[in-house]
């Protein structure tokens, strides 16, 4: 349960597990073990993971699959991208956000690819 979403969540922000481990305060022996499902993480551990993915813990404690993207933990990755982001891409991105309803999807695709 707990590695499958630790993983998919980690891999969807683009990051390693030393990154991961970084963020959370742990080795990036422990998270690689959880992600194998060979350690079950304590609720604090838990939480500090979460926290290193920018979700909620509940959100690592569901059973169920994670289903596409839920407002929160999409919310929680694109704050976390735009933490990283210089001011000059700020801009860009702020300009996509206020352009005519209209022309947001094409406009994204080409500033995004721009981005990168």
């Amino acid at each position: 349960m707990f590695k499958d979403h630790i993983k998919t969540m980690r891999l969807r922000l683009g990051i390693s597990q030393s990154e991961l481990a970084r963020r959370a305060g742990y080795s990036h022996e422990f998270i690689s073990q959880v992600e194998r499902g060979l350690k079950t993480p304590s609720i604090k551990a838990l939480q500090k993971i979460a926290l290193g993915l920018g979700v909620s813990p509940s959100i690592l404690m569901e059973s169920k699959s994670i289903p596409g993207e839920s407002e929160e933990k999409l919310k929680n990755e694109v704050q976390l991208l735009i933490n990283n982001l210089p001011v000059d891409k700020l801009k860009v991105l702020r300009d996509l956000l206020t352009v005519f309803p209209g022309q947001q999807e094409l406009l994204l695709n080409d500033k995004l690819k721009a981005l990168k």
